[in-house]
């Protein structure tokens, strides 16, 4: 592959297609063009949703002498024709002003660290290598009760209602963040083993049959309970229509329609049905072997626990196995990891790295965005140091072997660096954890010696550590906001400072020209509003006109439906001497309704826009024309993008 397709496969998981590399004769070069390639090139789908509107976004594009990107694909396109102009270009000195480039934005937080070193790998590889800045020595914990503790100083001093606020939002964004652990791993890795020794407490049961058959949500609340949510209709209705293609499917399908029979509907409902139940008995709902199949109408289960190690914003999610046989639950398990701030891959000492293993492992790195990965490989008491370490490298020979396969001349160092390889013997860590310690020494285990502690830092360290990239984040924004409150609250202090230094008369001139200012923008004030609801009455009636619109248009297209199947019916008839078929009859009327419906919401969509259009513009003009200013103005409201919101789920 070239840089082009490494870079779309590394940077944003996608296999994009090349397109005319003659297009960057079009470029505008000067001193400025490689930093607003290293911006272009840097932009991820999430940025462009907030900064495609921007007006300094399209002023940038005008330099590059394009036209603003309307669409993530169109970046796309843009960002393979710089691809393509840097690799002919070929010189150090664009790479090394790339590079920097690269770091002034990682600095300035528009570009995160993980994206930074896929970047710097990509287009220099062997010689740009990122320096993580160890001035910050401070946990996030540490450094999140430093704000807390400045954010409560400041509620003491600050009066001004807005800016107590401000800081009541700060406190509750640093109180309520989260960080997600997805535990993954094909059936018996011996997930719920390891995570027993993790939290201290047996919550999840564990056996040779598999036990949890449901993603498990696991968060900190003060009291001790579990919600079961049970698939609602229309998902276990996709799931009956895989059945028709999938054995394994099929098989789960009839044992839970045997088992329940006319019962399903107890539990299968419209809207997701939730069951509120005490931990000791989580194992009746969730078990494969002592559920009597109930566990295969469960989605997902959400447990609370007082645990400490839940306690600052930690939620563990335990999936079920790669291998499971319902695909919906395996689906949910990839959508959650690509929201995971780092995975856990469990693989059984004596059968790891076994083809699920790896492929998972792979498309979480490169697709799901998973930034962290620790593999833990569990029963490591079955087998010696020496076998430990081959699996290590057994496994680490097949990720690079695939990753050859799948993206041939991008360097490899970068993805397997993010991964880190830990042994551990649950059962014996769990021993410790649970007061049995007795046992675990009698067989040679320390606490130690199990693996779990090395896992705890990890986590640690990755969550909560100076090297977490979302607690660096997190600390940062939070800061900002903070300096802001301060930086209005010095404001306020000085003004009033000001008018400290101001004679009585003074004031009174002062106070007598703010209170008539006040009046008159009080009354253009009440001259908006009125407008306001005028133009809201507007449109108002303008829907009720486009809904007669629709109406008439439904109509029309009954009788357009009526007339293509009377006439093929009839065509067939006098053709073949038979009559039309159902699958013909029904494939023509739903042929004619989506034909019909995307023309007619389409036609719905221009009128409404126009409509919309034309009011925003006559309600800014009149703004202006009562004096106020308005400051970006293409940020207020872009009729277009909020149309294409409200659209989004039809294709026209």
């Amino acid at each position: 592959m070239n840089l082009a397709n490494d870079y779309f496969l590394l940077y944003h998981g996608i296999i994009f297609e090349e397109v005319d590399k003659n297009k960057e004769s079009l470029f505008t070069l000067n001193d400025d063009s490689f930093d607003i390639f290293a911006l272009f090139l840097s932009i991820t789908r999430k940025d462009f949703d907030k900064i495609y509107g921007l007006n300094i976004f399209k002023n940038i594009s005008k330099q590059l002498n394009f036209d603003t990107p309307k669409t993530f694909n169109e970046l796309n396109i843009i960002q393979c024709i710089i691809i393509n102009f840097l690799q002919q270009t070929n010189q150090k000195k664009h790479i090394s002003i790339l590079n920097s480039a690269f770091t002034y934005l990682v600095n300035e937080n528009f570009l995160v660290k993980e994206n930074y070193k896929k970047l710097s790998s990509l287009f220099e590889p062997n010689k740009f290598i990122y320096k993580v800045n160890q001035t910050n020595t401070f946990s996030f914990l540490e450094q999140k009760n430093n704000l807390l503790s400045i954010n409560k100083n400041l509620q003491i001093i600050i009066e001004d209602k807005i800016l107590l606020r401000e800081l009541s939002t700060i406190k509750d964004l640093l109180n309520n963040q989260n960080f997600s652990v997805g535990i993954t791993g094909i059936m018996n890795a011996g997930k719920s083993t390891m995570l027993n020794a993790l939290l201290g407490k047996e919550l999840l049961g564990t056996s040779v049959v598999p036990e949890t058959a449901n993603l498990t949500i696991i968060k900190y609340g003060q009291t001790q309970n579990a919600k079961v949510f049970y698939w609602n209709t229309k998902e276990w209705q996709t799931i009956i229509k895989a059945s028709l293609y999938n054995d394994a499917m099929k098989i789960f399908v009839d044992e839970t329609t045997n088992q329940f029979g006319n019962k399903l509907d107890i539990f299968i409902k419209d809207n997701s049905k939730c069951d509120i139940v005490e931990l000791e008995d989580l194992h009746l709902y969730t078990s494969a072997k002592s559920s009597n199949y109930k566990c295969n109408l469960i989605k997902y289960v959400e447990i609370t626990s007082d645990l400490h190690f839940l306690e600052d914003g930690v939620e563990i999610v335990d999936t079920p196995g790669l291998d499971d046989p319902v695909i919906q639950r395996e689906d949910i398990t990839k959508e959650y990891i690509n929201r995971c701030d780092m995975m856990l891959h469990l693989m059984n000492v004596s059968q790891s790295a076994t083809a699920k293993d790896i492929e998972f492992i792979l498309n979480a790195l490169i697709y799901q965005n998973v930034t962290k990965l620790l593999i833990i490989l569990t029963r490591a008491d079955s087998v010696s140091k020496a076998q430990l370490d081959e699996v290590i490298e057994y496994t680490k020979k097949l990720i690079k072997e695939q990753l050859d396969i799948e993206n041939k001349n991008s360097s490899l160092d970068y993805i397997l660096e993010t991964i880190e390889f830990i042994p551990i013997s649950s059962s014996m860590a769990l021993l410790h954890k649970t007061s049995r310690e007795s046992e675990a020494l009698k067989n040679g285990y320390t606490l130690q010696k199990t693996g779990i502690l090395d896992v705890e830092k990890y986590l640690y360290d990755n969550l909560f550590g100076v090297k977490s990239v979302k607690s660096e984040l997190i600390i940062k924004a939070n800061s900002k906001k903070l300096l802001k409150v301060i930086e209005k609250q010095k404001s306020i202090l000085s003004y009033e400072l000001q008018l400290s230094s101001k004679t009585s008369d003074e004031l009174k001139t002062e106070f007598k020209s703010f209170q008539k200012e006040k009046k008159e923008k009080e009354k253009k004030l009440i001259i908006i509003y009125d407008e306001l609801v005028s133009y809201t009455e507007d449109i108002k009636q303008y829907i009720k006109i486009l809904h007669n619109f629709i109406t008439d248009e439904i109509l029309n297209l009954k009788i357009t439906i009526r007339q293509r199947v009377v006439s093929d019916i009839k065509y067939t008839y006098e053709t073949t001497k038979r009559r039309a078929t159902k699958q013909r009859l029904t494939s023509i009327i739903q042929t004619a309704i989506q034909d019909i419906l995307i023309d007619i919401m389409r036609d719905y969509k221009y009128k409404f826009t126009q409509k919309l259009e034309m009011i925003f513009i006559q309600y800014i003009n009149r703004y202006k024309k009562l004096g106020f200013e308005i400051q970006n103005l293409d940020n207020i409201l872009d009729i277009s993008i909020f149309m294409n919101n409200s659209f989004k789920n039809i294709s026209f």
